[in-house]
C-alpha cells in the first residue's frame, strides 16, 4: 500500500506556515498545519492521520518543540516519520542535538523554497 503523501507542517507564523504550505503543495504534497504546541501534540495523539514528513519548529507556544520532537520520537508508529527541524535557532546551537533524537534535517530560518523543496524531495528518495 502507498502511503499518502502528507506533511504535517508544524509552525506558529502563519505567513511562514502559508508560504511553506504554498510551496509544498507545488509538489504535489498535502499539508496539515499545526499553529501551536497543543494542536501538534493533538495531531500525534491520534487527533490526524500520520503524515508522511513533519517540519518541526522548535520555537512554539503551548509547547517546546524539543518536546515535541521526543513525543513525535516515542509515538509508535511515529518514530518513523522523517523530522525536518525548521527554525530560528542557529544551527550551531541545535543541530547535533536534533539529529541525535532523529531529526533527517534542520534548516534556519530565512531559508529560500528550492532548500525546502530539495531536503523534502531527497527525503522521498530515501526509505525510512
Amino acid at each position: 500500500m502507498e502511503q499518502k503523501r502528507e506533511i504535517l507542517v508544524i509552525e506558529d507564523d502563519a505567513q511562514t506556515a502559508q508560504w511553506m504550505r504554498f510551496m509544498l503543495e507545488k509538489d504535489g504534497w498535502t499539508v496539515h498545519h499545526a499553529a501551536d504546541g497543543k494542536a501538534a501534540k493533538a495531531a500525534i495523539a491520534g487527533g490526524a492521520a500520520m503524515p508522511w514528513l513533519i517540519t518541526l519548529d522548535l520555537g512554539l507556544p503551548d509547547a517546546s518543540g524539543v518536546d515535541l520532537m521526543v513525543e513525535i520520537k516515542g509515538t509508535p508508529g511515529w518514530q518513523r516519520v522523517p523530522v525536518v527541524v525548521v527554525t530560528a535557532t542557529p544551527k550551531d546551537e541545535n543541530v547535533n542535538w536534533a539529529i541525535t533524537k532523529g531529526a533527517r534535517a534542520y534548516l534556519v530560518k530565512p531559508f529560500n523554497p528550492e532548500e525546502l523543496q530539495a531536503t523534502v524531495k531527497r527525503l522521498a528518495r530515501k526509505p525510512s
